[in-house]
């Protein structure tokens, strides 16, 4: 207490630079003005140096000379968050966010978010993040999130609006045309769709491996173009030797072409670079299917 004393009385010494203050003292008078103008500055001066306990019975004087001053209570909320107290400047936030939404909507929305994230609670995660979506642009973050619940939901329309609704002011980005292809070909989406997004990446990217070699698998086991689906794959394994999945498509596309024993020499090159469980149990079925054609 005696050190919170001291400062007080320090306080009165010091010269006011004008500037320091947010000046929405419309409602206390020039007298509690020049207090709070005091107060404020110094609770600044703590919260810098990190002298938590020293600024908060600053603040709180503050607080109690202009309760409506939204800076005020902010600080207070986040001075808590510095002290891992996230409950009780949650509250600050709340009221800072009430007193002036538009200035300080940032720290609580996040923070609610944030909260409710940990929770699993999706229902006002995303409600929360129609809120943040009120005071800026809709942006990548917002479709990003909203996309992975959707998804994870299995609410496939809504996951395509979320994308869609991002790539209408980025049609070239490339990130979210890939999940947008990701997502079509966990839903089934027609054929002709999926190839025009794959041409899509493709003419972006024209090295993007994944969309190489998914592209010519869907070729293979879809009765489609072999020649094209060889060439798109041979690039692959041109570019990535060793790895058993692109190496796993290029012997199952010699092996549409009737090129058993050069698939099974691609296959068993597949089977000694894979690692996984799950990749060796697809390369082996391959083979056996091969073997038997023989």
């Amino acid at each position: 207490m005696k050190k919170y004393l001291f400062i007080l009385l320090m306080l009165f010494t010091l010269p006011f630079r004008e500037g320091t203050g947010l000046g929405l003292y419309a409602a206390i008078t020039t007298e509690q003005e020049q207090q709070f103008k005091y107060y404020w500055y110094a609770a600044r001066q703590a919260i810098e140096e990190e002298r938590y306990a020293d600024a908060y019975v600053l603040l709180e004087f503050c607080h109690a000379l202009n309760p409506d001053d939204a800076s005020t209570v902010q600080f207070l909320g986040l001075m808590y968050q510095a002290m891992g107290q996230d409950e009780k400047a949650m509250d600050y936030f709340e009221q800072a966010y009430k007193l002036a939404p538009n200035d300080y909507w940032r720290s609580y929305l996040d923070t609610r978010k944030r909260q409710f994230l940990e929770q699993g609670n999706w229902e006002m995660v995303l409600k929360t993040q129609d809120e943040i979506d009120r005071h800026q642009p809709y942006d990548g973050y917002s479709a990003y999130l909203r996309y992975t619940i959707y998804a994870a939901q299995k609410k496939y329309k809504k996951a395509f609006a979320a994308l869609d609704k991002y790539l209408e002011k980025d049609p070239d980005n490339l990130r979210f045309l890939m999940l947008r292809l990701e997502l079509m070909e966990q839903t089934k989406t027609k054929q002709k769709d999926l190839y025009a997004m794959y041409e899509r990446i493709l003419e972006i990217d024209p090295y993007n491996l994944s969309t190489l070699n998914n592209y010519a698998y869907h070729l293979a086991t879809h009765k489609g173009d072999l020649q094209k689906a060889e060439r798109m794959s041979a690039i692959t394994i041109r570019e990535e030797p060793n790895n058993p999945v692109y190496l796993d498509t290029y012997a199952w596309i010699l092996y549409k072409q009737g090129q058993n024993d050069l698939a099974l020499f691609f296959l068993a090159r597949a089977w000694d670079c894979a690692f996984d469980d799950r990749t060796k149990e697809e390369i082996a079925n391959h083979i056996k299917q091969v073997k038997s054609k023989k």
